[in-house]
């Protein structure tokens, strides 16, 4: 049996208004935008975890997203799963000319064909209206990866500093900022400045060429570590943490630290 076909028809059976299931079939792209955002993490997270069933599970709730996505364009007249692999393949054709087109590419390096890339990209529908750099940048992705995005397409322009004094520089202006407005005791310029901070940090990231998602990501998980030693170390020793002075949480913290590298 077709798998994928198996799927399509039980999402089409679930999305039924007479005998599906009543949550999927009044549920609409908007309704369930944010499982994709979910959905999507749990997989980065069984991917780093190395678990491939997990990683198969978690394929798979991706996969339903789509179909189901694409099922409710369906019943609402506007396209259907084979439009959105059709246009995704003649896409993918598109785009890689060095592969699908008659005429070899000479130069198959990574920058050359990131060139060709775009240069195809801005023939297409949508790209070719697009009037600015920062035009086509995804909202509904992390802070920290949008900001990244927005600092390539402007060094792409040459739109950026000339040495790494200049990155340094800016997180040092934008720290200074941050404690002026906390000596002001202004909390909406606070939170302007530690915006500002954290855009200035991401611009050493790219400078460095790190991914600034990455490294938040990697901070949090070290944090998430020590913090269950602490937890560990209080609970083999009867206390309650709340209950305990911070000399003692810092202390143990800091023991923490030598012991989970």
């Amino acid at each position: 049996m077709d798998e994928l076909k198996r799927l399509i028809d039980v999402v089409a059976r679930l999305r039924s208004p007479t005998d599906g299931c009543p949550w999927d079939s009044v549920q609409t792209n908007m309704s369930i935008r944010h499982y994709l955002v979910e959905e999507s993490g749990e997989y980065l997270d069984a991917l780093e975890e190395g678990n491939d069933h997990a990683v198969m599970d978690e394929l798979g709730d991706l996969l339903l997203q789509i179909v189901l996505n694409a099922q409710i364009a369906k019943d609402e007249g506007r396209f259907d799963i084979q439009d959105v692999a059709r246009s995704e393949a003649d896409k993918m054709i598109r785009r890689h000319p060095h592969v699908f087109g008659e005429n070899a590419v000479k130069d198959k390096s990574e920058d050359a064909l990131r060139s060709q890339w775009e240069r195809i990209k801005h023939t297409e529908t949508g790209y070719s209206e697009r009037t600015s750099a920062m035009d086509g940048i995804p909202r509904h992705i992390p802070g920290l990866q949008r900001a990244q995005k927005v600092l390539s397409r402007a060094s792409r322009t040459g739109f950026k500093w000339s040495s790494i004094d200049g990155v340094i520089g800016k997180v040092d202006e934008e720290l200074s900022e941050v404690h002026e407005a906390l000596q002001k005791g202004d909390d909406e310029a606070l939170a302007e400045e530690i915006g500002d901070l954290f855009f200035a940090l991401v611009g050493l990231c790219h400078w460095k060429g790190f991914q600034s998602e990455e490294v938040m990501q990697a901070a949090v998980r070290k944090y998430m570590t020590r913090f269950r030693a602490v937890e560990r170390e209080f609970a083999e020793q009867g206390v309650d943490m709340k209950a305990a002075p911070i000399e003692e949480l810092v202390a143990a913290w800091k023991r923490a630290k030598k012991t989970t590298k």
